[in-house]
Parts: C-alpha cells; sequence; structure tokens
C-alpha cells in the first residue's frame, strides 16, 4: 500500500496534503483515507507513511512474496495472522476481510463478555433490588400497613437512586441524593417547581429504609463492597424535639361537653381516660371488658390498608390489662344500653363482631375517618393543632404530672421500656416545675434554717470575714 502527496493551492495559502486507499466498505467500494494542511511535502509524506502503518496495523495489508517454488504468490497479515498461498490479490483480499471479520466478532464478544462481568460485578440496580427486597424479605417480616409504607418511601429513593447498581452505591452518591430529598424531594408546586422541602423526620425515615435495604443486601453477600452508610457516614437532618400536643383539664371538659351528645362521645372518653391508641380502641370488643373490676385488656389492634381494614396484635405485640377509670366505666355501661337499641333497630342486619365501638349496623369504623371526625369535632370547640392522638399524650402527661410512677404510666401506654414513655414526655408542665421547687424547699427547711446567716450586729466592727475555700 503506497500513498500520494500533492500540493494543494488556495487564494492565500499552499498546503501539502496525502491521500492513500484502504480496503473496501460494506457497500463494495474502496475506502479511501486523506488529510491536508501540511507545510511541507516532507512533512506530507512522513505522516502519510505513518497513516499507512497505522492503516495495515489496524486492518491488515495483502502483499506478494516468493512461494516455495519460486514463484510468487499473493498473502496477508493481520495482527498476530498470517496466511500465504492466494493465487491473486482479490483472493487474498478477501481472506484478509474474512480474518477481519472473524477478529472484530471475536473483540465484540470479548467486549460483551467484559460488560456482562462488569455488570455482574456492579450488581442489580437499587430500584430492581428494592422491588425484590420488598417482594421477597421485608413482606415476610412487616406488617401490612407497614409494607404500605415502605414502598411510598422506596419510591423517593429509586427516584434519586434506582439507576445506580447495588456495588456502586458510593457513600457520597448518597449523601447527594439525601441533600436533593431535603431540598426539593417534596411534592412540586407552583411556587417550588422542583418540588417542596421535605420534612426531617422524613428524610431519616429514608435514610433508615435505605441503611436497612443495604444492611440486608450484605447480610445476603449481594453487596460486595463495603456498606456505604456505615459507622454513621451519611449524615441525616437533625430533628429538633418537639413536645407532644397536649390538652390539660380546662380543654378535655370543654371537648367532653361538645361531645357529649353525639355517638364519639364515649369513644372520646375512654381514648382520654385509657390513653389506649386508636386502631385498640377500634378494636375492643365487650369480652375485653370486665364491668365489675373495671380492668379492660388490650390484645389487639384495627389497622387501615390499600387491601382494607386488619385486625393484628397490638404496637408491642404483648397483651397488656389497664384499670378504667370510674366515671369512663359508667359512661361505657351507658353507650352499651344506647348500642343494644342499635342492635334491635337493624335486627337480622346488623353485623355483631361484639364491637365495643362500631358503626349503628355493628361494622368496624375505619380509623382514618374516626380520626379525622374527631379532629372536626375539636376544632368546632377551638382546639388546633391537636388529633386524636393528643388524647393519648394528654393521658400520659397528666399522670406524670401526678406523680404516678413512669413504669406504671408505661404499662398503660403499652410502651415495650418505660425510657420511651419518659423520652416522650419528659417535659414538665410550669406547674410542676414550681411544685418540684416547693416540695426540694419544705424537704430541705432544717438544712436552709441552718444555713441562713445569723442577724447582723450594730456594733463598731465590719462584717465577719469568710475563711476556708469557696
Amino acid at each position: 500500500m503506497t500513498g500520494c502527496v500533492f500540493k494543494r493551492k488556495r487564494k492565500s495559502s499552499v498546503s501539502w496534503c496525502y491521500v492513500f486507499f484502504g480496503g473496501w466498505d460494506t457497500n463494495g467500494k474502496r475506502i479511501q483515507i486523506s488529510k491536508a494542511g501540511f507545510p511541507t511535502k516532507d512533512a506530507a509524506s512522513k505522516a502519510v507513511r505513518v497513516a499507512i502503518e497505522k492503516y495495515e496495523a489496524d486492518n491488515g495489508k495483502v502483499s506478494r512474496e516468493m512461494g516455495s517454488q519460486g514463484r510468487r504468490i499473493w498473502a496477508f497479515s493481520v495482527g498476530d495472522i498470517h496466511e500465504t498461498g492466494y493465487q491473486t490479490k482479490p483472493e487474498a483480499e478477501a481472506g484478509l476481510r474474512r480474518a477481519v471479520e472473524r477478529r472484530d466478532a471475536e473483540r465484540d464478544a470479548q467486549k460483551l463478555r467484559h460488560a456482562e462481568e462488569a455488570i455482574e460485578k456492579a450488581g442489580p440496580p437499587f430500584a430492581q433490588y428494592f422491588e425484590y427486597w420488598l417482594k421477597e424479605h421485608a413482606s415476610r417480616r412487616c406488617a401490612p400497613k407497614t409494607l404500605e409504607r415502605y414502598g411510598e418511601l422506596g419510591a423517593y429513593l429509586i427516584r434519586e437512586l434506582g439507576d445506580v447498581r447495588l456495588n456502586e452505591m458510593a457513600t457520597s452518591k448518597i449523601q447527594e441524593a439525601i441533600h436533593r430529598l431535603k431540598d426539593h424531594g417534596g411534592r412540586r408546586t407552583e411556587a417550588q417547581p422542583q418540588g417542596r422541602v421535605l420534612a426531617p423526620k422524613t428524610v431519616r425515615h429514608l435514610g433508615t429504609l435505605l441503611y436497612t435495604v443495604l444492611s440486608d443486601a450484605d447480610r445476603l453477600g449481594v453487596l460486595q463492597i463495603a456498606h456505604p452508610m456505615a459507622n454513621r457516614r451519611v449524615l441525616l437532618p437533625k430533628l429538633t424535639k418537639k413536645r407532644p400536643a397536649v390538652l390539660d383539664e380546662r380543654k378535655l371538659q370543654t371537648l367532653f361537653d361538645r361531645a357529649r351528645n353525639t355517638r364519639l362521645y364515649p369513644f372520646i372518653v375512654l381514648a382520654a381516660a385509657t390513653g389506649c391508641r386508636r386502631g385498640e380502641l377500634i378494636a375492643l370488643q365487650w369480652s375485653d371488658l370486665n364491668v365489675d373490676t373495671g380492668l379492660l385488656t388490650i390484645s389487639k389492634s384495627l389497622e387501615q390498608t390499600r387491601g382494607g381494614l386488619r385486625v393484628k396484635s397490638t404496637k408491642s405485640e404483648e397483651p397488656r390489662q389497664l384499670g378504667v377509670p370510674e366515671w369512663a366505666l359508667g359512661v361505657l355501661k351507658e353507650h352499651q344500653a344506647d348500642q343494644n337499641v342499635d342492635r334491635r333497630m337493624f335486627g337480622a342486619d346488623y353485623t355483631d363482631h361484639d364491637l365495643i365501638f362500631c358503626q349503628p349496623d355493628g361494622h368496624y369504623y375505619s380509623p382514618d375517618r374516626l380520626g379525622a371526625r374527631v379532629v372536626e369535632l375539636m376544632r368546632k370547640v377551638g382546639l388546633h393543632g391537636v388529633s386524636l392522638h393528643s388524647l393519648r399524650h394528654s393521658h400520659a402527661s397528666i399522670l406524670l404530672s401526678k406523680g404516678v410512677p413512669p413504669a406504671v404510666v408505661s404499662q398503660r401506654l403499652g410502651h415495650a421500656d418505660q425510657n420511651i414513655t419518659l423520652s416522650i414526655y419528659s417535659h414538665a408542665l410550669p406547674a410542676d416545675a414550681r411544685a418540684a421547687a416547693k416540695v426540694w424547699n419544705d424537704s430541705m427547711a432544717e438544712v436552709i434554717a441552718s444555713a441562713r446567716p445569723a442577724a447582723r450586729s450594730t456594733g463598731t466592727q465590719g462584717p465577719a470575714r469568710r475563711t476556708g475555700t469557696d
């Protein structure tokens, strides 16, 4: 293969160019390679030699050589392949094309193998693995409501990290995703087209879920790299500790007065008197209440999922007994009498689940709808920023403020540990703070009296000096 060097004249300049012909393209046309812009003929000549050598190294070359019988024959070489014995140049060129095609096919196959190995090493995309984890692992140990919540939170993570493969899940990528979710991970609005700011609590839930998914992947051997969130490498937004919304005695009285002539009255009274959770109250049956002793057994809860209503165990998965105050017990007895009227009115159409709180026809209440009705009632009497759950907070706060031991309050609330109770209700009402100061003052009365300085004399001597160390 040889090249041609020639001079090209333009209006304002003269330059040297080269051209040479390579093999044939897929359409059977000869490939022409050229380049212009060299200042001298010598530069163009050197450049064409380099270009030809490179082309032949990549695409091979055809040449004539002496055969064993002294006759000239055609041959080709490409890379480590050298074949000879062709009678004509076209035959040698055809052999070269086949060899190049085989070599290119082997290279493509090798690239594909390397790509597949790299993909296998990188692991599945996070979106794919999360769906697998949700179906095969989380579903076996989580309640349906929790599973639904994981699916909702997972949608946020998939939006930010769905295409990232598991073993390429670097700490920096996760941290950047957390920042994006915090800044504009929420719903898009006209005022915030990129997305609303997510609450720190939600972002922390997202971080916890991602940590759990990666930990399971690590345990199962799918995660081949060091856990990118281990040792708190990813920083999550801090939570501002807020006091739970509570209703004091006066506000509770206002709520009771407003609810007295409604079907919600016995429900609100028992919620405030026991501190039970919403689902626990709705799942209560008359068989759980001993009217004679006033003891109430809490062993189940009703939850609302996309699939409907479901009775499950309590949050701690442990039944508990608690005493119902005498006044609340009287309200429940009146309520039972009213419920018997409903039972007679509906007759055979009454669905009897033996529920303490139910719709007039005996069916379960919807937890969400019942909670919304209580909030609506609260707002009608001017109580804002509170909810049905605030009655639980109020129950615990009142008991603790009156000196009931935390262990007893914790048992009534169904907390697994009294430290949980104290962490939530560690606040103290101003009246309690003053009472604590008075209790200490009264108990130390004698010590305080003896520590008071004696009345100063009116003599000429100056005040007594302190001795010793402070």
